[in-house]
């Protein structure tokens, strides 16, 4: 029998973002998610 090979985990999508965790993103990255944030892909929790 051949060995299985074992799934990758991987990691669910981020769609919470805390007001803190974006003060410590790029520039770049920041745009993006408040895009994301205002199109509401994207949450924000306190």
């Amino acid at each position: 029998m051949a060995p299985r090979k074992k799934e990758k985990y991987k990691k669910p999508k981020k769609i919470c973002w805390h007001l803190y965790s974006l003060q410590a993103l790029s520039s770049e990255k920041f745009i993006k998610v408040i895009n994301k944030i205002l199109r509401r892909d994207y949450s924000v929790i306190k």
